[in-house]
């Protein structure tokens, strides 16, 4: 069985990790129950005379679902659009307040490109658009499901003949309509920069677009031979990267298997990986629209022709461009490694262990009473050790194992429940995998850290500023910022009170959990 499901084509549109775990969730290798997994196989926890084995992690609370993709697009699209419009503020605001002023607005409208606005927008909601094609992709396989293949097919003519085609037709033709006109108003060396975001995307996903590629290849040649309808191909590319995990399918293994716990080590590393590059080009791609490009596609003549320049505070635009990119990244963090994420790499976490490199034979110098450095080779006396094995079971606390190199390694448990070791010694991602995730709040503490540190950045940088632009940004900016601390705060206090609960939490899980026996109880009576 493989260590993880995958998600399935038709899965529910993702929510960034549902908070909870149903029922039905496929384990990594054993049941699972909300929370708790139940394995047959390990050692390890507490153990009970029927030898069912009893998962040692705590039970992970029913919070709710999270907030669905494409309200999570569309708080990052607001979020792009404000900031594109506070950077044109910056770019061309006027002296509106001066008595005997020629502008009555606080910008000069005149100078804003209506096509390249167009562009930028469209291109600024190309992740929300995408989000809409799925969205409605699911709501049409609902609907249709269990259905006969006439209704299928009239479905799929409605879908794609009313919805899909006529939406796509309309924003492709909205964007090439406004991209020629910016060819013929602006020079190559401007209109050159609208390539960076897929220039930054195929060298951060370039793994990943050479499968989709075989996929889409492999698919075509299926539609040549009848054997698929053209439709399939635009699914194809539209469907989750491999490698992507969905949270709302997959639950931790909690098995005593060495080679089942780093088979789901590798999973989710890879898995991890693909996140952070996904943030990472989610707070380029918003910070180049938003902030860089529209530098790119200033006005340089008037429309009588005579020559035009806008003056550019750089350091300035560096600033927001810093804070754009850093607000994006966290705000996508915050969405792609929801609680249940954290929660699933603090157990897999303890499970692996880690390994420690074990020290050979010494030198050590003596002296004597006449002031002679007499050098003097101290041999410790090495441990009885064993070779490692990627077959073994996992190995215990203290355990001593030899590589085929010659060097030793001690295994250290990462958790006071778990005195095992599954990790391979020598491999330096379940090095760094344990590192991180051995403390549940590590990451979020990193995260509400560095939205710390920026909120007061910008509040520093608002206490030094005159320029009433500057404090107009500044304070819409630092908005957005305290929202997503504020969010880092309560996922950290929720993560705290689940791993370090207080008497009073003890109290409160108790009560929850009766009420829900007995709401189960009286369900059961009733029918």
């Amino acid at each position: 069985m493989a260590p993880i499901q995958r998600k399935g084509r038709w899965n529910q549109p993702k929510n960034g990790g549902s908070n909870q775990q149903s029922s039905s969730t496929s384990s990594l290798g054993s049941t699972s129950y909300k929370g708790e997994s139940v394995s047959l196989s390990s050692g390890q926890g507490e153990e009970y005379p029927c030898g069912v084995v009893l998962s040692v992690h705590p039970i992970w609370p029913d919070l709710g679902s999270n907030q669905g993709e494409l309200f999570f697009e569309c708080t990052l699209f607001l979020y792009s659009v404000l900031a594109l419009f506070l950077q044109y503020l910056n770019l061309y605001k006027s002296l509106w307040w001066l008595p005997k002023s020629f502008w009555h607005y606080s910008m000069k409208l005149h100078n804003i490109n209506p096509y390249f606005l167009s562009c930028v927008g469209l291109l600024l909601g190309l992740r929300v658009t995408k989000c809409f094609w799925s969205t409605i992709s699911y709501i049409f396989h609902n609907v249709g499901e269990g259905k006969s293949n006439k209704w299928r097919q009239a479905l799929s003519l409605i879908q794609y003949g009313v919805v899909k085609v006529p939406m796509t037709t309309m924003i492709l033709t909205s964007f090439f309509f406004s991209f020629t006109r910016i060819v013929r108003e602006f020079p190559p060396s401007a209109v050159i920069y609208f390539f960076f975001p897929p220039f930054a995307y195929f060298i951060l996903f370039f793994h990943e677009i050479q499968q989709r590629l075989r996929k889409v290849w492999k698919k075509t040649k299926s539609v040549m031979r009848k054997e698929a309808s053209p439709s399939e191909i635009v699914d194809v590319v539209l469907e989750e990267d491999a490698g992507w995990i969905d949270l709302d399918s997959v639950a931790h293994m909690c098995s005593g298997v060495a080679s089942q716990v780093r088979q789901e080590i590798d999973i989710l590393t890879l898995d991890f990986f693909l996140r952070i590059k996904r943030c990472i080009f989610a707070g380029i791609s918003t910070a180049f629209l938003s902030i860089f490009l529209p530098l790119a596609f200033l006005p340089y003549k008037t429309s009588v022709g005579l020559p035009h320049r806008v003056l550019i505070n750089e350091m300035w635009q560096i600033q927001m461009a810093v804070v754009v990119f850093c607000t994006a990244f966290t705000h996508y963090v915050t969405y792609l490694f929801p609680l249940h994420y954290l929660d699933l790499m603090y157990r897999s976490a303890m499970h692996l262990g880690r390994w420690e490199a074990e020290e050979s034979s010494s030198v050590a110098t003596i002296t004597s009473s006449l002031s002679k450095k007499i050098p003097v080779v101290v041999h410790t006396i090495p441990h009885p050790a064993i070779m490692w094995s990627p077959h073994a079971a996992p190995y215990a606390e203290g355990t001593i194992v030899e590589m085929e190199g010659g060097k030793r390694f001690k295994a250290v448990p990462t958790s006071n429940k778990l005195r095992t070791v599954s990790a391979q010694p020598e491999n330096i991602y379940h090095a760094l995998f344990s590192f991180w995730c051995s403390n549940p709040l590590a990451l979020i503490n990193i995260l509400c850290l560095s939205e710390f540190v920026l909120i007061f950045i910008q509040f520093w940088l608002l206490v030094l500023t005159l320029e009433w632009q500057h404090i107009l940004t500044l304070v819409f900016l630092m908005f957005a910022n305290y929202l997503l601390l504020g969010k880092l705060f309560k996922d950290r206090v929720i993560l705290q009170r689940v791993y370090d609960p207080s008497k009073e939490d003890l109290a409160l899980i108790q009560q929850v959990q009766m009420e829900s026996l007995k709401r189960k109880d009286s369900n059961a009576d009733s029918r």
